[in-house]
């Protein structure tokens, strides 16, 4: 399992000039080698589209640590509940999920990722509003940058 942080692709970007739309492509292709973009028809899949538009709006890709801060993201940054949030994990697809990254790791991505928790937090807390987790469609052709300036959304930076 990956768990450096590293810059892959322009949606991680602050200033991406890449549409919504775009940046989700590149986000699936950059990733193609661990899963292919889900159809929307089933409520797992489809928080799993949600959950992809979130990494490409929060700059985030797929390393452990990009998970574990695209969690934060979720909690602090969108209008998805903790409730909501331990339901989805509660699920039979997300308790594979979790079985599938392991124990160990999910604690070691914990405990490595505190650094990001606070930086997330307090990143969160500038923004004007909560992202809409359901409500993305009417940005698709929009610039992820214009979309993050609107929600004064500052993503986290990469070494590299």
């Amino acid at each position: 399992m990956k768990f450096n942080r590293t810059k892959v692709a322009q949606f991680q970007d602050q200033a991406c000039e890449l549409t919504l739309r775009e940046a989700l492509a590149e986000f699936y292709s950059v990733n193609s080698h661990i899963f292919s973009a889900p159809e929307p028809d089933t409520m797992w899949t489809e928080l799993l589209v949600h959950h992809d538009i979130s990494h490409v709006f929060f700059g985030v890709n797929t390393s452990i640590l990009d998970e574990t801060a695209g969690d934060y993201w979720t909690l602090f940054g969108t209008d998805l509940s903790f409730k909501d949030y331990l339901a989805y994990a509660k699920s039979p697809e997300g308790k594979k999920l979790i079985k599938d990254i392991g124990f160990i790791n999910i604690v070691k991505s914990l405990f490595l990722g505190i650094p990001l928790l606070y930086k997330v937090y307090s990143r969160a807390k500038k923004m004007t509003r909560k992202w809409n987790t359901r409500g993305y469609h009417q940005y698709m052709d929009t610039p992820l940058g214009e979309i993050r300036k609107e929600f004064n959304l500052d993503v986290l930076k990469y070494n590299s």
